[in-house]
Order: structure tokens, then sequence, then C-alpha cells
């Protein structure tokens, strides 16, 4: 994983600290859909997999006491066979059982390695079996309380399944992938996420915040995992696995993940780190991304260039209809998605490229 030349972490703004282990509507260019039917056949629309270079998806959720959130994604393939990343975007997640509840969504990227099955799995999975475990509750409070927990029950619920499915086919898959979800409750967004330290197969999540008046910051949100962290490596060497140039048996970069059946008995793990982030009105965008990104851009390069890119929102202010302006809005963020993932490329990077930006606090108005 690319080095982060400046990296600040949200410990002083309303994160708490981890419990421990145990504790759309779609838009997609229409050539690149029709080949990945051929290529792959039917897939959750949240999930969708592509195999051609670029492909952009929108959504949003105009809440009304809540935050007001706009979403979009741009990935490119890059120079791999395939495309081993996974998504999902949902604006609207809804919580019918949940009383008070201005504004819920939910927004993944899975990096896939040793194939795509993992990561599609995940996408199609988890965010029906959180759905499910949040659905069981009737206020805010009471759903917050039992988030952290949600949050590792169903990681650790989809990756059973998936190795349950695994071991039945032969030759066995070996797929596995690390996985943040975003979860935006009201004014909260809750971070949960699976993956190594800028080595390979990272995803990370930063929330850009204004300082002033021409200045910004990107907070990072995830925490990065390692085999080379001591607390990694000694959960690993406790389960009789070694750590040889930074890899688990030699082999595996990642010491957290969804899948990779083969090396869970000798130390990875599913269970996510959460954490807790209040939002400001200073905060005008989260920018989740895989290592495909964090390869080429710093996350303070990566929101600055963001930033740049939608300059021109600010000319779409004098149309005086809306649905031009929502149009125009939607234009300028989901092409600024789909730049920022090309532009990782054409710095250098051959792996698979995944975008994310949810906008926020009418950062795009």
């Amino acid at each position: 994983m690319a080095s982060k030349r400046r990296v600040a972490m949200l410990n002083s703004f309303s994160l708490y600290d981890d419990l421990e282990a145990e504790s759309s509507k779609s838009e997609e260019n229409r050539k690149n859909e029709e080949q990945n039917e051929r290529d792959e056949g039917p897939t959750n629309k949240r999930a969708r997999e592509e195999q051609n270079d670029m492909s952009l998806t929108k959504r949003t959720n105009d809440g009304v006491d809540g935050v007001n959130v706009l979403s979009v994604c741009g990935w490119r393939k890059g120079e791999r066979e395939e495309m081993q990343d996974a998504h999902v975007l949902d604006d609207h997640f809804e919580l019918s059982t949940v009383v008070d509840v201005k504004t819920s969504a939910f927004y993944a990227i899975f990096d896939g390695h040793a194939g795509r099955r993992a990561a599609q799995f995940a996408a199609e999975r988890l965010p029906s079996i959180l759905k499910t475990k949040f659905s069981t509750c009737k206020t805010v409070g009471e759903l917050e309380s039992g988030l952290k927990k949600s949050f590792v029950d169903g990681y650790r619920q989809v990756d059973e399944q998936f190795l349950a499915q695994a071991r039945r086919v032969r030759p066995t898959w070996k797929d596995g992938t690390t996985a943040t979800t975003i979860f935006l409750l009201n004014s909260t967004v809750y971070c949960a996420n699976i993956g190594d330290s800028r080595a390979s197969d990272i995803t990370l999540a930063v929330v850009c915040r204004k300082k002033s008046s021409d200045t910004v910051v990107a907070l990072q949100l995830t925490v990065d995992h390692s085999p080379l962290q001591f607390d990694e490596r000694m959960r690993i060497q406790k389960a009789g696995g070694t750590v040889r140039d930074g890899r688990i048996m030699g082999v595996l970069e990642v010491s957290r993940s969804i899948g990779d059946g083969q090396f869970k008995a000798h130390g990875v793990t599913c269970i996510p780190d959460v954490k807790k982030f209040s939002i400001t009105p200073e905060d005008r965008f989260i920018l989740v991304a895989c290592d495909g990104l964090w390869k080429t851009f710093s996350n303070q390069e990566a929101v600055e260039y963001v930033l740049e890119k939608t300059k021109e929102t600010v000319k779409a202010e004098k149309s005086s209809e809306e649905e031009t302006l929502i149009d125009s809005r939607y234009s300028v963020w989901e092409r600024t998605a789909g730049e920022l993932a090309a532009e990782s490329v054409r710095r250098g990077c051959g792996d698979n490229v995944s975008v994310i930006i949810v906008v926020l606090n009418d950062a795009h108005a």
C-alpha cells in the first residue's frame, strides 16, 4: 500500500475505542452492463461487478432532519484480467421498525484477492444480514447500543456462509476479500473494516473536513491491519501461524478477511474494527476506496483532488430548475469519482481501482 504522507486519525473527533474481537437507483454504462451480464449473469444491483474499464453509480437521500447525502461510485479494472472489487451503494437503507430514523444509508467496498467470488458474495449477503439484525430494534438508542455486536456477528456470519460454500466445490475456492462498510444513521457514521496496512487489499475510508475557507484536512476513519502489527502478529503466532516477509505463512498479506479458508486456522480473522464518528457541518464528503487508489494517492491528495474537480458544482447553483440542478450535481460528482479512479491508473497503478464518494451536508450545494 502506498505510504500516506498525511494521515489524520479521528481519535479526537468522536471515535470510540474498539471493543475486543468477541464482541442504485444505479446508473451504469450500458455497454459495461451488457458485458457483465454475459460474463457473470445477474448480480445484486447494489454490488454489480464490471470487467470493462470504468462505470459509475449514483444515488441520493435527502434527509429531512438528518444528513443529506449524494453518493457515486467509479472504478477501473486497471491491468488486471478481471475486476475483483465489489461495492454497495444504498442511500435508502430502510429500517421500517426503528422509530426516529431520519437518515439511514449503507455503503461498502470489498477488495477481493485470489478471485472475485468472496467480494461478490459479501456484497450480496452482508447488507441484508445487517438489515435483519438492525430491524430487531425499535428505537435509535437500542439500535446504537447493539451496533458493534451486529457488525461483528454480521461479518462472522458472511464469512462462515462463504467458507461453507467454498468447501462444497472442487477445487475448493481460495478467494478472500477485505471490506470497509459505512453505516450512516441520522448524523452519525459507523465504520467497520477488515484489511491490512498499505501493502495490498486495503480498503480505506477518509472524511474531508473543512478547516478554514480555503483549507481542508483528510481524517482517516478506518484502522489499518497488517501481519506486521504487534497485536495482529501475536494473534497469528498464538494460533500457530508465522509471519515471513510481512506475509502469513509467507503467502497472505492480509491479517483480517472474509474467506481465505486455508489461513483461518493460522490466525486470520473476519472480526472488524468498528468506529463511530459524528458528522459536523464542516464535513464535506466521505471517500471510500480500495488499495488501488491508495497506491498512488495519499489521503490528503485524494480529498484535494476531489474538491478541485468538483469546483464546477458552484456553477450549477445558478440553475433555476431544481431537476436540472440535481442532474448537474450528479454529473459533477459521478464524473469526479470516475476521474479519480482513472487518474490512479494514469499514475501507474495496475490494480483494480474502486472509489465511493458520499457527499455530506449539502457540500454538493
